[in-house]
């Protein structure tokens, strides 16, 4: 009967909730909440509800025991809530959008209870709050399209640079975080832009709502209160607990229900019970503990006493959060224990392996391959993935120079750029700015100042020396055996130390030198000539590749007017040796050398031989590289070798090996007609001063070559020439320029202008790139060339330059060209890669004072 008088005086907003037994609550009984369906209750349910009610005390019952000042206590306004009810609570304010009064009506509870709740679950999930216009401010489906096609524009933009016009499009939009930018690319790539949102929940329907509670059973004996005994009339009254036995009929008509049932013990019990006995707790609840005592700096018996838990259960949390953070926890050693660099690194490759990898998975597999540590917390993982998104943020993939550059030009032999920035993305160049532009540029490209190298006063970068001439099996006689002319010497000295080279251990140990010696003198390209040794050629072509300096290499191709101990068997065997060499180096991936047919030069190769080379080079598109009128007594030669020939030049073009792609070295005594033909083959010149002085061959009129149109670079010619140092060329290129202008001056022969160490600087770089065909690619600092470069200093560490107060950039970097050497060259790039870094802490400090006063 009181449960139908009950259902009658029922509120009208109560027909949106199920029905729930309103039993006031009192301080010695916590009450149970029955949630059913709108049909009316069964008898088994009826039976229940009403046991429940008549455990409630009346008005009445509660006057009289306050007067008799029992120990009856009074109503408590908020009690602890367990995680279920925690979890309707959220799920009625966030999915069901019911207000806290109703919430609190519903599950009779004071409201200020479910506002701490729905409070705490704000603070701890960021929910945002509302903009001063009542609402979160949102973009338009035109908005959203047009951030999706700015992002479209090309593959690099960035997000800033995306939020930077989304706002001077829209500057009503005081401002867009990057997260709504990253959302909307997300929708748009999906296809989802211009549809409606999904209804936003924040938790999932909960099992527990939907399957009915066990029966909890009361302990016999227990102590209950004498004033809320006294109040419960019946004999099942007496009893301190509720207990609910459903039966299975009624539990599957009541479904889905809950049932939460909570013993009616003394307040005074709950107290001593929640300071003194220790419970599960839930990650909620250990969240907040952490929160309140690393981030609100509370003592553990505060945050005991808030949270109404056991000191040493927050003891306990804060200990476990401590060891698995690795919080001011230190080793025997006094420091905090690290992992190696190369630990490290293994986890950032396991990280990136896959984008799914879990941390469990990453944690797994390092300590498989690394029996060595016994063990890694996740939190260390956490840390180093977060420093590997850190450093992808960072752009790993670009490199930035802040300072002065100095390259060479079609129109202008040296061209010095001060305060200049310079970008490579992916081995190429990005971007040539000036430094005025350097923060719009971080934010178009999203580099940091981790990206950027702020070189000092005394440095400056500039394009990487082009060897095009050059024999590597030869450098054991550098600075030895240069007493002789050329055809002498080649059969006293050159071709017994070739001849070497069938020995592939002496071969790599020698080949090995050579690649290392050329790049630290600045040599990031070369055109090398090797041994008629297929096994040795492939060595040199192998040591190349590993090192990662860019070559054009070939096998060295002779049959005749050679020794019989050094010289190819025969023709067939010549073509099939050079085609499979051809064929192993185009088989390198991502490789910077190339093969190249080399035939040695015309007195050591017959017609056929050249005929069937040149035919080798067109089938597989690849360069020629041969010597050219390098003596008169060689010129001499050919023309009895070929007498068909008018002249040297024309036993090349006759078989068809001039072309684009060659290079002939040396071409000292060329005539007139001769240089015709080379500028209209547009086979390129490798000018060898060094080697030309050192075996008294002659000098090359490098003057008029250029004037007629053929393409001139420069080569070392080791061990013709003794140095393998470029510097060296070039000095000896202006040196001998300037004999021919004394020789001409002296003769009267008419004018003659001498190169000038300008020049002499281009073709050391872009003019080397052009006779090898790389113009395209390397040769100088223009945009979308790949980055080979060198970075010099003239102060560095033992440098031979003098530098004064009053020198100027450009004194600077023409004392470098006469005097600086291979301990000026700090750094070594070839396609982005840097292969050698011999800077110093001076530098890095001087870069350090450079970065702040162009930051100032």
């Amino acid at each position: 009967q009181q449960q139908q008088h009950h259902h009658q005086q029922q509120p009208i907003e109560e027909k949106f909730f199920p029905m729930i037994n309103k039993t006031e609550m009192t301080g010695e009984i916590i009450p149970s909440i029955v949630l059913a369906p709108a049909p009316a209750p069964t008898a088994a349910a009826a039976v229940t509800t009403a046991g429940v009610a008549a455990a409630a005390p009346t008005a009445a019952t509660k006057k009289k025991a306050a007067a008799k000042g029992s120990a009856a206590v009074k109503v408590p306004q908020r009690r602890r809530l367990s995680a279920s009810h925690r979890e309707m609570i959220i799920d009625l304010v966030f999915n069901e959008k019911k207000t806290s009064r109703e919430v609190a009506r519903y599950m009779v509870l004071p409201q200020s209870t479910v506002m701490s709740v729905v409070q705490v679950f704000k603070k701890e999930h960021r929910i945002h709050k509302k903009t001063a216009t009542g609402r979160k401010r949102r973009l338009t489906t035109e908005q959203e399209f047009q951030l999706f096609e700015m992002s479209q524009e090309r593959d690099n933009v960035s997000v800033d640079e995306i939020r930077t016009r989304f706002l001077q499009m829209y500057p009503n939009f005081e401002h867009i975080s990057k997260t709504t930018i990253y959302r909307t690319l997300e929708r748009g790539k999906k296809g989802l832009i211009g549809m409606e949102a999904p209804v936003e929940r924040y938790l999932e329907p909960i099992d527990r709502y939907l399957a009915p509670k066990k029966k909890i059973k009361t302990k016999a004996g227990e102590a209950t209160n004498e004033g809320s005994a006294s109040s419960c009339g019946g004999g099942g009254a007496s009893s301190s607990t509720a207990v609910v036995i459903a039966s299975s009929a009624a539990a599957a008509m009541m479904e889905p229900s809950v049932t939460i049932v909570e013993e009616s013990i003394p307040i005074d019990t709950l107290e001593r019970d929640a300071t003194r006995q220790r419970r599960s707790l839930s990650i909620a609840e250990r969240e907040m503990i952490i929160s309140l005592f690393f981030n609100e700096n509370r003592t553990i018996r505060e945050v005991a006493d808030f949270m109404h838990l056991a000191k040493s259960t927050v003891s306990s949390v804060v200990q476990v959060f401590r060891k698995e953070h690795r919080i001011q926890r230190k080793t025997s050693t006094g420091r905090k224990k690290k992992l190696s660099d190369a630990h490290e690194q293994r986890i950032m490759d396991i990280l990136t392996e896959k984008d799914d990898i879990t941390i469990e998975e990453t944690r797994n597999k390092f300590l498989m391959l690394n029996p060595e540590v016994s063990n890694i917390s996740k939190s260390t993982i956490y840390r180093i993935m977060e420093n590997c998104q850190m450093k992808l943020k960072s752009r790993p993939d670009m490199e930035v120079f802040v300072g002065t550059l100095v390259h060479a030009t079609d129109s202008d032999p040296m061209l010095i750029m001060q305060d200049m920035v310079l970008g490579v993305i992916n081995g190429k160049i990005e971007f040539v700015e000036s430094v005025e532009e350097l923060q719009q540029l971080k934010a178009e490209y999203g580099f940091t100042d981790a990206n950027i190298l702020y070189m000092g006063s005394s440095q400056f970068l500039m394009p990487g020396l082009v060897d095009t001439h050059t024999h590597a099996p030869q450098f054991p006689n550098n600075g030895l055996a240069l007493d002789l002319p050329l055809l002498e010497w080649l059969q006293t000295y050159t071709f017994p130390t070739e001849a070497n080279f069938s020995d592939t251990v002496f071969a790599r140990e020698v080949y090995s030198k050579v690649v290392d010696r050329l790049l630290r003198n600045g040599t990031t390209t070369a055109a090398y000539f090797a041994t008629i040794h297929l096994d040795a050629t492939k060595i040199l072509a192998e040591v190349l590749h590993s090192r990662g300096q860019r070559a054009i290499v070939g096998k060295v191709n002779m049959l005749r007017n050679c020794p019989e101990y050094y010289r190819e068997a025969s023709l067939s065997v010549s073509l099939r040796e050079t085609e499979e060499f051809i064929r192993y180096v185009k088989g390198f991936e991502n490789s910077l050398v190339l093969p190249c047919v080399t035939p040695r030069f015309a007195p050591t190769c017959p017609e056929d031989q050249l005929g069937e080379l040149a035919q080798l080079a067109i089938k597989f598109d690849c360069h020629v590289q041969t010597h050219l009128c390098e003596t008169q007594p060689e010129a001499t030669w050919v023309k009895e070798l070929f007498p068909w020939a008018k002249t040297y030049t024309e036993v090349y073009d006759f078989t068809r090996l001039l072309g684009a792609k060659t290079i002939v070295a040396h071409a000292i005594w060329l005539s007139p007609q001769e240089m015709t033909i080379l500028a209209e083959r547009g086979t390129g010149v490798a000018h060898c001063p060094s080697s030309n002085l050192s075996l008294r061959s002659g000098h090359c009129n490098v003057r008029e070559l250029l004037n007629r149109g053929v393409k001139v670079g420069l080569g070392s010619d080791c061990s013709g020439g003794y140095s393998p140092c470029m510097l060296d060329s070039l000095r000896k290129c202006v040196h001998v320029s300037n004999t021919i202008a004394m020789e001409r001056a002296a003769q009267q022969a008419g004018d003659y202008t001498p190169l000038s160490h300008k020049e002499a600087f281009k073709m050391a770089t872009l003019g080397g790139a052009k006779v090898l065909s790389m113009d395209d690619k390397i040769g100088n600092f223009e945009i979308d060339k790949e980055f080979d470069a060198l970075l010099i200093d003239v102060q560095a560490k033992g440098s031979p330059i003098d530098v004064f107060s009053q020198d100027n950039v450009e004194m600077k970097v023409d004392r470098f060209l006469y005097n600086g050497d291979d301990r000026n060259i700090v750094r070594v790039y070839v396609a982005g890669k840097r292969l050698l870094d011999s800077t110093t802490s001076a530098n890095a400090t001087a870069a350090a004072v450079a970065a702040a006063t162009t930051a100032t």
